[in-house]
């Protein structure tokens, strides 16, 4: 109810927003913004038992309707100039004359600043999954529940230039993050303990994996259009069309169209049951001390 000035100044008191005050909170509720004009209608010609019939401005407009195939299930919506809120709900009681007893079952909201967001509950009313749309981005949670707690699973999201999509472990740590922009889509592993263990770039000419552990880079391997990387560890090898390039500390072999070279600061051991060595032109072994046997 509400309390009303007549135009001669008299109040009014009680007069009615529904037909029954007294039953259970369903029906259409319509709230008349303060101070604005309303038209009231008595009963029987009995001013107290008057209801405002026809609004000049409305405040905010609720509504609750009972499921036919589940009295415990409501659905249930508020708007106001602001947001608005659908849901379905479900009562302990029939009756539901307890509101600390409604629980939420699913939820759509919307606000002034374009945001929409839907929502979805378990029986203790954790959220399972949400969806929320703003003017710039959309994004998707699934949700575990341990020991009554919603825990982020999957989140995805999007926006005009980005696409992410993250999975998270029973300890919140993200094991796997995707992102996909116009240029560029990375994909990073990492372990429960949110530790990066691999990650892979690609873009138009380019495939690049890492691989770590214990947080340090032990492997890179670099693809492209002109050329193939390989590090590992201190050791690189640098392939391309007409070129093969092996390095470690200190030594280099390198075999390209000018022919093979190797480079090595420490002993060269070759063994074999036959060595056989091969020239068209001149050949020459330098060394302090040569010795063949």
């Amino acid at each position: 109810t509400v309390n009303i000035m007549r135009a001669d100044g008299a109040i009014i008191k009680n007069v009615r927003l529904k037909a029954s005050i007294l039953d259970v909170e369903q029906g259409i509720i319509t709230i008349p913004k303060k101070d604005s004009w309303v038209l009231a209608t008595t009963i029987d010609g009995v001013e107290t038992r008057a209801f405002i019939s026809e609004f000049s401005e409305v405040d905010r407009l609720m509504g609750r309707i009972q499921a036919t195939s589940d009295p415990k299930l409501f659905f249930d919506y508020s708007i106001d100039g602001s947001n608005l809120h659908i849901r379905y709900i479900k009562t302990d009681t029939q009756s539901e004359s307890d509101e600390i007893k409604i629980i939420d079952v699913a939820k759509i909201e919307f606000d002034k600043d374009k945001n929409f967001k839907i929502s979805y509950f378990d029986e203790k009313e954790n959220p399972l999954a949400i969806t929320h749309f703003s003017p710039d981005s959309l994004t998707t949670t699934f949700n575990s529940i341990e020991n009554n707690e919603s825990k982020e699973r999957l989140n995805l999201s999007l926006k005009e230039e980005e696409v992410s999509i993250k999975f998270t472990n029973k300890n919140s740590t993200v094991n796997n993050h995707t992102t996909i922009t116009p240029l560029e889509t990375i994909f990073s592993l990492k372990d429960d303990q949110g530790v990066e263990k691999q990650k892979t770039s690609l873009t138009n000419n380019n495939v690049e994996s890492i691989f770590f552990k214990d947080g340090s880079q032990i492997s890179r391997t670099s693809l492209n259009e002109f050329r193939s990387v390989v590090i590992l560890g201190d050791n690189m090898s640098w392939v391309s069309k007409d070129k093969l390039e092996l390095k470690s500390k200190e030594s280099i072999l390198t075999i390209d169209s000018t022919g093979i070279t190797f480079d090595s600061q420490k002993e060269i051991i070759m063994k074999g049951e036959s060595i056989k060595i091969e020239a068209t032109g001149t050949t020459t072994i330098n060394g302090e001390s040569v010795n063949i046997n």
